[in-house]
């Protein structure tokens, strides 16, 4: 199994992070690299999610819910239109309140190839693609937090 894990605090409060971070059906407005995402199913644990990209799409199961800590997902690799060279992938977002005002946003991806050799001669490629893109989603999901921050502050 090889791993990316990718982090950001934002200066804003556990709850008001974990309303845009657990927001799972928004997720494509935020992430760049995903076109649709859409609850099929389910609430917390179970909950189907199917999301798509210009490449395919594919299905997600929720395997793991805590309000206001973190989730995780089994991306059902298996699926004839998945479009990634990988076996597994499970995915967990966290977040972290580090004092009253400051929480951090941690994701991980935890990823198994199809071909191993292949996958250990591609995988510092794809990693440095995929940080960029979860930097962007950080990003987004960072913006979107403090704009809400800032409208219940003046409130």
């Amino acid at each position: 199994m090889k791993s990316l894990t990718i982090e950001r605090s934002i200066a804003a409060p556990l709850e008001q992070v974990w309303q845009v971070v657990s927001n799972l059906e928004d997720y494509a407005l935020y992430a760049p690299n995903i076109n649709t995402s859409e609850i099929l199913s389910g609430n917390g644990v179970g909950m189907i999610r199917q999301c798509s990209s210009k490449e395919g799409c594919w299905q997600e199961v929720c395997t793991q819910w805590k309000e206001y800590a973190s989730y995780s997902f089994d991306v059902q690799t298996q699926s004839k239109d998945y479009p990634y060279p990988f076996k597994t992938l499970q995915a967990q977002w966290t977040v972290e309140s580090n004092d009253s005002n400051t929480t951090t946003i941690r994701m991980n991806f935890e990823v198994e190839f199809k071909n191993k050799l292949f996958g250990w001669m591609i995988f510092p490629i794809m990693k440095i693609k995929y940080s960029s893109i979860c930097e962007k989603l950080l990003y987004n999901w960072q913006k979107a937090i403090l704009q809400n921050h800032l409208l219940e502050v003046k409130v």
